[in-house]
């Protein structure tokens, strides 16, 4: 029996919907619908019928940027995905996105992580926020966005059974040979092993997985 990844979902096809629109709505990019075609192993992705039944494995969602950079640019994206212009949320996706102190080009993908259907996390002994982001995200830099989400002054100490709101973002991880097979069985085991490394390309848009150069940052859908 295939293994579901933890955070994939099941969805019911409605009238009307095609795999492009399903990854617009999922994704924030419709060319991402690869990754749902390769998820259920569909020959043909044009062809999905009412009622059936598909699993969306969880990609971060992603904004293309279209306007200038300015603040007040930044301010709507801000808003559009979180509802406020909370400049503590602002910094979260710009940290995410290593924008921060950086111009953003129009035309840039941002990866927009996920702060209403977030998951919690309990404590325990001797974590430190810094090991938590390693885990979670695959960079120990983004512990202030866990910091942030949970309004933790910088360089909070945690203490074991506090709970933590944990922010949605796929795992960054940097290819250490030149294919993403060993990197897809060290994050995934070697149920359904093709699969999953196709899954991972697609997300990434990466046309040849056999390809990929060292240290080149894939980010990990689940």
């Amino acid at each position: 029996m295939e293994r579901i990844w933890e955070e994939t979902k099941n969805y019911d096809v409605q009238q009307g919907d095609t795999l492009f629109t399903i990854a617009q709505r999922e994704y924030g990019d419709g060319n991402l619908f690869s990754v749902i075609a390769l998820q259920n192993h569909l020959a043909d992705p044009d062809l999905v019928e009412v009622g059936e039944q598909l699993l969306i494995p969880y990609v971060t969602y992603r904004h293309q940027v279209t306007a200038l950079d300015s603040n007040v640019a930044r301010k709507e994206i801000t808003q559009h995905y979180y509802g406020t212009t909370d400049s503590n949320v602002e910094l979260i996706w710009e940290i995410v996105n290593g924008v921060a102190q950086r111009e953003i080009h129009q035309g840039t993908w941002l990866h927009m992580p996920d702060l209403t259907n977030v998951g919690h996390y309990t404590v325990v002994a001797d974590e430190t926020l810094p090991g938590l982001a390693a885990r979670w995200y695959g960079d120990d830099h983004l512990a202030v966005i866990i910091e942030l989400a949970n309004n933790l002054p910088t360089g909070s100490s945690l203490t074991a059974g506090q709970v933590l709101i944990q922010p949605g973002l796929n795992r960054l991880r940097h290819v250490a040979g030149d294919t993403l097979a060993s990197l897809c069985l060290e994050e995934y085991g070697d149920a359904d092993l093709d699969t999953r490394i196709a899954v991972v390309a697609a997300a990434n848009h990466i046309n040849t997985p056999d390809a990929v150069f060292c240290n080149q940052a894939v980010y990990i859908p689940s």
